[in-house]
């Protein structure tokens, strides 16, 4: 019989884990103000007040982010939308995390799932490697509310907002949260639940 040559495939790195949905969570960050800092948590929590007290609803979904989980997040947005190659993520220690599938469309496959668990799949900006999240000087709030609302800021003056949108994008309710000390993200794309000390 002649020899038979078979063709095998590059072994993996075995402590590596393949991307996908699970790893949204680990390195968990929080979705308290307690996790703020300072006088930045401070400012926050009276904006916070002054817009429930106005009737607004409002709801934290991220405030201290951990550089790990930011890594995370930024390649499955740029994976999962297309923005890059799986090959192309560097690694980041302490993050034994393997982005390249068998295929192609695995990989962009588990990018995206892992997007869907991390509740970004609609962001029109990919998370930032390194942000204000990671210092406590950052948060993340859905808002809404119906019909013309009156909010206080912090000189203590009331302020009527009757335009739209009924969100965080309103710029009536982004100069209220300025007054505060808690300023909209200013940066291009389109992240409309983030505001921080400095709108980065």
């Amino acid at each position: 019989m002649g020899n038979s040559v078979s063709v095998r495939l590059q072994p993996r790195i075995q402590d590596k884990e393949l991307s996908g949905p699970s790893w949204a969570g680990k390195f968990k960050g929080s979705d308290s103000t307690r996790d703020l800092s300072g006088n930045f948590r401070l400012a926050v929590d009276k904006f916070i007040l002054a817009m429930k007290e106005a009737g607004m609803r409002v709801a934290i979904n991220a405030t201290y982010r951990p550089v790990k989980r930011s890594y995370l997040m930024h390649w499955a947005w740029r994976i999962g939308k297309g923005k890059a190659r799986p090959e192309d993520a560097p690694a980041l220690g302490g993050v034994d995390i393997e982005w390249v599938h068998e295929t192609v469309a695995q990989s962009v496959n588990a990018a995206k799932e892992l997007m869907a668990a991390f509740g970004i799949a609609t962001l029109g900006t990919s998370p930032a490697l390194r942000s204000q999240h990671n210092l406590g000087l950052a948060i993340d709030m859905s808002i809404s509310w119906n019909g013309a609302v009156s909010i206080r800021d912090a000189a203590g003056d009331m302020v009527k907002i009757d335009t739209m949108p009924h969100s965080g994008m309103n710029r009536q309710l982004i100069k209220v949260g300025e007054s505060y000390g808690v300023k909209k993200y200013g940066g291009s794309g389109h992240d409309a639940p983030h505001w921080s000390n400095n709108g980065r």
